[in-house]
């Protein structure tokens, strides 16, 4: 009889427990995560700027609030993985930073889309993405099939500019000078605007360059821009002394032959003080203009080829090219860049490649035109860590 009682005792105990881990399981299958939620976004600031943000930028810390987010293994913004803060992660918010997109490589349907991910699913909330504006090309304002892609631009010229983030441009400026926003027609994905019909105010050294600024930043495009005006600019004598004039070339070498002689010059490299300048005169009454003219002295460089520079204007149009083929140096290469002859200031803006030297580190962006014959020049460039020049002397090749 007791071990009867003892086994329905045994049983009911059994039943109990089997029970309690019944209740336990359903229990654990309710603390299971369930999907994430995202109901807004803020900026991660002390209050009162940890306001609700409609639009992220690249870089930018922001809040994720929500719910059932402490398992949260993954965050995406238009379709790119970020880093979330573990430390600052709870249930209802998690702590992230807006990785930097590469918009001309994501879908465009996924660009402003926020997903979050945990072991139970995932959710997306919509919210404007932007960053630093992208152009990807110009195309011609015109009924298809005529709106091609622009490979040059005409003053007055109506455009499309094709890209990413254009929306709101503080600034769309042609060579420097300011196109008018008033009736600029934005698109998801362009911005419809009239080029400046005269282009007499432009910055030489934006020069066939596009530059577009938003609130989150400022960027250039480079393309063609035809201006006839700058025609007449190149008929000056310097440019035909410099390049040989519109539609044609001239290249350039330094003044040293393998045994250390030179044909026009005393050497190759001579130094001065810093205003020495045009047609070998002092600049300033009273000047900084000391001049020391060598002969070829082996601290000077090897005695070797160092290259070709050779300076030309595009006749169809109008670009201002140069070549520089360096030889014999750490930078040693071919570069193909452009250049701007301040005929004014006596000055040439380079872009895109360093003049050709001998190996010496000197301010390359801007030469001072010492003197500048059918078959002889001298530019001089500033030393960066003292007050002089140090000038170049080039005969024609």
């Amino acid at each position: 009889m007791k071990k009867i009682i003892y086994n329905r005792i045994s049983f009911l105990l059994f039943g109990c427990i089997a029970a309690v881990l019944l209740v336990l399981s359903a229990c654990e299958k309710d603390d299971v995560a369930s999907p994430p939620l995202i109901t807004e976004i803020r900026n991660y600031e002390a209050s009162p700027s940890d306001t609700v943000v409609q639009t992220l930028i690249a870089g930018q810390w922001v809040v994720l609030l929500g719910q059932n987010l402490g398992e949260v293994s993954q965050v995406y913004f238009g379709s790119i993985p970020a880093s979330i803060n573990q430390t600052l992660m709870t249930a209802q918010s998690i702590v992230v930073k807006v990785p930097t997109i590469p918009f001309d490589s994501v879908a465009r349907d996924k660009v402003n889309i926020v997903t979050v991910v945990n072991s139970s699913g995932s959710t997306s909330f919509s919210i404007n993405i932007t960053g630093s504006p992208m152009i990807s090309r110009i195309r011609n304002y015109a009924a298809a099939p005529k709106d091609t892609i622009a490979s040059r631009l005409l003053p007055g010229q109506t455009v499309n500019i094709v890209g990413y983030n254009l929306k709101n441009a503080t600034k769309i400026a042609f060579q420097g000078v300011d196109a008018n926003l008033t009736g600029a027609i934005y698109t998801d994905s362009s911005v419809i605007v009239k080029v400046p019909g005269n282009f007499s105010g432009a910055d030489p050294l934006l020069a066939n360059k596009i530059t577009y600024g938003t609130a989150v930043d400022t960027i250039n495009y480079s393309i063609v821009i035809f201006d006839p005006a700058i025609l007449e600019y190149y008929k000056d004598p310097l440019f035909t002394l410099l390049a040989g004039g519109i539609g044609k070339e001239k290249t350039w070498v330094l003044d040293l032959d393998a045994k250390g002689g030179s044909a026009k010059f005393k050497g190759p490299l001579y130094f001065s003080g810093v205003d020495y300048g045009w047609d070998n005169q002092c600049t300033k009454a009273g000047g900084d203009c000391w001049l020391y003219d060598a002969s070829y002295e082996s601290w000077m460089g090897a005695l070797q080829d160092y290259g070709t520079m050779t300076f030309g204007i595009k006749g169809g149009s109008a670009e201002a090219v140069v070549k520089v083929t360096q030889k014999g140096i750490a930078k040693s290469g071919t570069f193909q860049g452009s250049y701007f002859l301040d005929t004014k200031t006596k000055t040439i803006s380079f872009t895109g490649a360093v003049p050709l030297n001998m190996g010496r580190d000197q301010v390359w962006s801007k030469a001072y035109v010492i003197s500048l014959k059918e078959d002889r020049m001298q530019l001089a460039f500033k030393d960066p860590n003292k007050a002089e020049f140090a000038i170049h002397n080039y005969i024609r090749k």
